[in-house]
């Protein structure tokens, strides 16, 4: 998907053929021209996570953020623009800017009233959270986002913690998925028969360990797949579920 969207792009990559150097999908951009704000590509956008070398902003609505977004951004609704300067104040910042993939505006348009505000190191990850995704990366989820997706009942729910206390009690219709077990899942009831673009969203009792099996799962062709980034202990304090062993069939097959 992400190569077609790359190739039927206007002033897309040449091809392999004529560079002479064959194209990674994790450096592709959509070189896009006449922007105020260059693009960065998936690799780059990595770098800066990792290193926080800038500031990264999801310039998409609340709720959208609320229920799946890079981890590491901040939300660019919450702020406001117009008291954005009073809570970034350094004009110098380096900044990178991303919305809702390749062909949606809210990136260009964030990006480019935040060099007209005088920021002087905006940048765009247009690409966006969809190619993200489909990268094989995972979206983080935040406590008012599975609230309002538990809420909606239009997601998988998935609990990685240890299979006893899964066992003890868990929230209602979660399904047990450790570290290492996602390829297997995809193969017997607790993924097999769901469709590709199934909204999973995951827990654990760290959203490090939570993190990598969302991220496992998406990489076995879940790609709609964010993990929480709290505890178990923090969903139960917020009292949106009623806690409950999971039944039989749920427990059926499970062995560690």
């Amino acid at each position: 998907m992400l190569v077609a969207i790359v190739a039927l792009s206007p002033g897309a990559m040449v091809p392999a053929a004529a560079s002479g150097d064959r194209p990674s999908v994790y450096g592709a951009i959509l070189q896009d021209h006449g922007q105020a704000a260059p693009e960065i590509s998936t690799d780059e956008l990595k770098v800066v996570l990792a290193s926080g070398s800038a500031i990264v902003f999801d310039a998409r609505p609340r709720n959208e953020y609320a229920v799946a977004h890079i981890p590491g951004s901040v939300n660019l609704d919450e702020t406001k623009l117009g008291r954005f300067t009073q809570t970034y104040g350094d004009l110098a910042a380096a900044i990178v800017v991303y919305s809702n993939g390749p062909f949606c505006d809210l990136a260009r348009i964030k990006s480019d009233e935040l060099v007209r505000l005088g920021y002087s190191r905006v940048s765009r990850y247009q690409l966006g959270l969809p190619v993200w995704r489909l990268l094989g990366n995972a979206a983080e989820t935040s406590l008012q986002g599975f609230r309002e997706v538990f809420r909606s009942g239009n997601a998988v729910i998935v609990d990685v913690r240890r299979r006893d206390e899964y066992a003890a009690g868990t929230i209602p219709t979660a399904q047990s998925i450790r570290a290492g077990e996602a390829s297997l899942a995809k193969e017997d009831r607790r993924l097999r028969y769901l469709d590709p673009n199934t909204r999973i969203v995951v827990f654990a009792d760290s959203a490090r360990e939570a993190r990598g099996v969302a991220e496992e799962i998406s990489r076995n062709a879940f790609p709609n797949s964010s993990y929480f980034g709290g505890t178990y202990q923090d969903l139960k304090r917020e009292k949106f579920f009623v806690e409950r062993k999971p039944s039989p069939n749920f427990l059926d097959g499970l062995t560690r």
